[in-house]
């Protein structure tokens, strides 16, 4: 064990204090390591944040960034553009990354020649150009080398060699880089060596105990006393979350995330705000969350975590705004009836400004990317993109039409599909509307099924002539062939479908789900949040994926709103909302303001809040957010007055419904102008069919109004379905033949070879409250269960025997050996077992053997704690059934149970006293 001693007192002279606060235990034998290593006792001081007076402008902003692209920043999108390209399709952009590549080297001093050909050798891992990086040598010339490779390195080396990626597989070089990267103190390879370890695959040569090696890890992910403790504490926080190694422990996390937070770490300050206000009542503490909140925002409320996040950096806000955007925290949550995966969500804070930015430096570095050769289309799209957002809609048009051109004549599916919309605008040209058809063509034929939609769009709506029904129920038919739309379902719908009614559309929600659809992914959540049978895994996995998309969580926000039972769940929904709004920023703020619209907007202060969300979505173009402040603040004011608000805002980029809104206060060639660009961006539907309609009767133009009732009437749903509260989908299931019903399924999965399809088919025919009921084939799937000879399936047998009916029993008995199976499950220790084989045992007694025996397994049963035994054998032991008689024994016995809440127990305790006088 010299290695060990020589690595404890290297790891002590670099962090002395923490590994005098590790608390270890034995290792459980089970997939994770029960270890709790708590953070040392420090005194709080800023380490990871810059004070005030030193902290340097912030350029990540997303409002009010003055600060042009500097080197460190423009890195930064370089080295997440290459993470994002490498997960999304690294061969189709292959020869850029690798211009990336050539460009963070020359940004970044440190990334010296081995990280060059470290990242190289990834990419052509990630591109699957497996043969292609082989033939080259990359990998061995890395390790054989004359550079220095790190430990890192050395670890990433090592799973190349592990499973043969690249190189040839050789298990030795893999577990000899990993050791050696261990005794070089690399936290990564000792926790690589203890997940070996509970997988049974131990590295040769490494003798340490699992538990020494898991407290070496985190004293080296922890490192010493600088500016970088924050991060490290905060990953150990995230492993006692995980629980891929170290069985999962909020509490050792939330201990980390304080110490994190007490030496300055602004995220994980709002970690332990987002840990307290996901707390149970009992645990809930506003005095320490105010307290962690005001150091949050002390440290700038910068708070995801890594490169990438840190470029959605929160504005800067004070701790008055974030306390009132928080709310009270409710821990009043005692009427709670549903269940919530809140705890499961890691929010951040993204406060935008009243006004959108009209530059920023990701504006400069897309500039910077199209200057490349190699830069794909989707560069000049997403620059455009960024052009529309920052400038507006309207006035962003011409640069954003020109940076299309390009997309388009790169082949970028989704520069061709937004030059398109945008080309419609001008639909009295036929030579535009044209170039929009063809557009949105190519589009289509590109894998962008969405194009359909549109063209089904145009045809039926947007055109001069619409609607051109030939041409649209083409289009709308191919569109609902590929059943890319997302689910449309309500959220009381949503929670009532049954499997075995609508299989179909719980299908289409999870296969939207898993292809990240922000709608279904909530959808999804919700339907696992509510699934009782659904593991805390799922829960978190859901969670962790809708966390992802501030789509999702505002969807999913929504829902938790609509579905509140009570007013109890009602104020947790909308303290929920409340903190996606701070994740999200400004795109939610509109929902939120109709959330405390209908929640409470009587209230003084919560109606100025809403007003004061309401302007910053209407300062981003959003009618809807512009029209709620007109009609909330119409008793004191005329309407027109929030027109001349946002007059200039809808001129450069109002929506659908901010242009309508505009319609009676603009002169007529200006409504006009505005008709075409709200077309442009019309969902063809009765709403926005009926809004244009509408102005038609605004501006005295009866044609106009006849010509928007003509296209209403080609909808299919037309006005029965919403009078009916009815939709397509379910209209289309009419009639067409019966689901296949729970049993059904578990035949069919039966037949598949799903052995463990035998215990549902159990249990829908042992209920006798189901139309499924037929003890015989209940017994007969037992029967079948019983012959895998599984000591699994025999235990499931005898607890569900035990459960089962009368019908059921006596049929078992008939056809099972009962007494030889409880036998069996006895030897192996089932306590449960050995109370019912004594209980048969005494039951079909002919002998006094069969007593003694009866009195001998309750004695065993009663001994591993079986309440039920110890009554049974303070029976038999008052009594004197197969054994000497003991009311001493048989009192102690009894007193066990009924301490233990046998209320037989309790009353066969008070005779026994009675007989013994006592």
């Amino acid at each position: 064990m010299t290695w060990a001693k020589a690595l404890i007192q290297r790891m002590i002279a670099l962090a002395p204090v923490f590994l005098l606060a590790v608390s270890t235990a034995v290792p459980a034998q089970s997939r994770t390591l029960d270890l709790v290593f708590m953070p040392p006792v420090i005194e709080p001081q800023n380490l990871c944040s810059p004070t005030a007076e030193a902290k340097p402008a912030d350029n990540l902003t997303t409002a009010g960034a003055q600060d042009g692209l500097t080197d460190p920043i423009r890195l930064q999108y370089v080295q997440r553009d290459i993470r994002n390209l490498e997960s999304t399709d690294a061969n189709r952009w292959f020869d850029f990354i690798m211009t990336l590549i050539d460009w963070e080297a020359k940004l970044d001093p440190t990334f010296i020649a081995a990280d060059v050909q470290q990242a190289r050798i990834r990419l052509y891992v990630d591109a699957g150009r497996l043969d292609a990086l082989k033939a080259a040598g990359l990998i061995e010339q890395l390790r054989t080398g004359g550079s220095q490779i790190t430990n890192a390195q050395k670890m990433a080396l090592a799973q190349y060699y592990l499973n043969g990626i690249g190189v040839a597989q050789d298990q030795d070089i893999a577990r000899g880089l990993i050791k050696d990267a261990a005794y070089g103190g690399n936290a990564e390879a000792l926790m690589s060596i203890a997940r070996m370890d509970l997988e049974g695959n131990p590295v040769p040569g490494w003798d340490a105990p699992l538990d020494l090696t898991v407290t070496l890890a985190f004293g080296g992910m922890l490192g010493q006393m600088n500016a970088q403790v924050c991060g490290h504490a905060e990953r150990i926080a995230r492993e006692y979350l995980t629980g891929g190694v170290v069985t999962r422990n909020p509490d050792v996390a939330f201990a980390w995330y304080k110490f994190a937070a007490d030496l300055g770490g602004a995220a994980a300050a709002w970690r332990v705000v987002e840990m307290h206000l996901d707390a149970n009542a009992d645990r809930k503490d506003n005095v320490e969350m105010l307290h962690y909140l005001k150091l949050a925002v002390d440290g700038g409320i910068t708070v995801n975590q890594g490169q990438a996040d840190k470029l959605k950096s929160a504005g800067q806000v004070d701790e008055a705004t974030l306390r009132q955007i928080l709310g009270y925290n409710f821990s009043e949550d005692t009427g709670r009836s549903r269940p919530s995966v809140s705890p499961y969500f890691q929010l951040s804070v993204n406060i935008d400004g009243q006004v959108p930015d009209a530059n920023g430096p990701y504006l400069e570095y897309l500039r910077d990317l199209t200057k490349f050769d190699t830069a794909p289309g989707w560069v000049f799209t997403r620059l455009a993109n960024e052009v529309l957002i920052r400038k507006g809609r309207w006035a962003g048009e011409a640069e954003a039409t020109a940076l299309l051109e390009i997309a388009a004549e790169r082949q970028d599916p989704e520069g061709m599909q937004l030059l398109a919309k945008i080309l419609v605008r001008y639909r009295n040209d036929p030579a535009q509307l044209n170039r929009a058809i063809n557009l949105l063509t190519g589009a289509s034929g590109l894998g962008i099924m969405t194009a359909m939609d549109d063209l089904d769009t145009l045809y039926r709506c947007q055109a001069v002539d619409a609607p051109r029904l030939p041409e649209a129920d083409v289009w709308a038919a191919n569109y609902r062939a590929t059943q890319d739309r997302t689910v449309d379902v309500t959220s009381q719908d949503l929670i009532s479908l049954d499997p075995y009614k609508k299989p179909e559309m719980l299908a289409l929600i999870q296969t939207q789900a898993l292809a990240g659809r922000p709608v279904s992914l909530a959808n999804y959540l919700e339907r696992v949040q509510l699934n009782p049978f659904a593991t805390v895994d799922a829960q978190r996995l859901w969670a962790g994926r809708v966390n992802q998309s501030d789509k999702a969580l505002e969807v999913f926000g929504e829902l938790e709103f609509a579905l509140s039972g009570n007013p109890a769940e009602r104020d947790l929904a909308v303290e929920l909302f409340r903190r996606i709004y701070l994740n999200n920023g400004v795109t939610s703020a509109l929902d939120l303001g109709v959330a405390l619209t209908e929640d409470d907007s009587r209230d003084p202060a919560i109606a100025k809040e809403i007003i004061d969300m309401l302007t910053k979505a209407g300062n981003r173009g959003e009618g809807a957010a512009i029209r709620l402040k007109a009609r909330l603040l119409a008793r004191t004011q005329p309407q027109e007055v929030v027109y001349q608000e946002f007059k200039t805002v809808i001129e450069e980029r109002g929506d659908f419904l901010a242009l309508m809104f505009a319609i009676p206060y603009v002169d007529k060639d200006k409504a006009a102008d505005y008709l075409d660009r709200a077309v442009a961006l019309m969902n063809c539907g009765t709403k926005d069919s009926d809004e244009l309609g509408d102005a038609g009767t605004i501006l005295l133009d009866p044609a106009l109004s006849d010509h928007w009732r003509q296209v209403g009437l080609t909808f299919e749903d037309g006005h029965l379905l919403s009078k009916l509260n009815l939709s397509n989908p379910q209209l289309a299931l009419f009639d067409t033949g019966p689901a296949p019903t729970a049993k059904d399924v578990y035949a069919r999965n039966l037949a598949d070879g799903d052995r463990s399809a035998l215990r549902n088919l159990f249990r829908l025919s042992a209920d006798p409250d189901l139309k499924t009921y037929d003890p015989e084939a209940a017994v007969g799937q037992l029967t079948a269960l019983l012959k895998t000879g599984s000591a699994e399936d025999e235990a499931w047998v005898l607890a569900n025997y035990r459960l089962a009916g009368p019908a059921v029993r006596a049929l078992m008995a008939q056809k099972i050996n009962m007494k030889d199976l409880y036998g069996k499950a006895a030897q192996r220790g089932d306590p449960a077992a050995k109370l019912d084989l004594a209980l048969m045992l005494r039951d079909t007694a002919t002998g006094i053997a069969d007593l003694k025996a009866s009195a001998r397994w309750l004695q065993d049963s009663a001994a591993a704690g079986n309440v039920g035994a110890m009554t049974e054998l303070g029976e038999v032991l008052a009594s004197g059934i197969g054994v000497p008689q003991d009311r001493k024994a048989a009192l102690d016995w009894l007193e066990k149970a009924a301490a233990a809440g046998d209320n037989r127990a309790k009353e066969s305790a008070r005779l026994v006293r009675l007989e013994e006088g006592m």
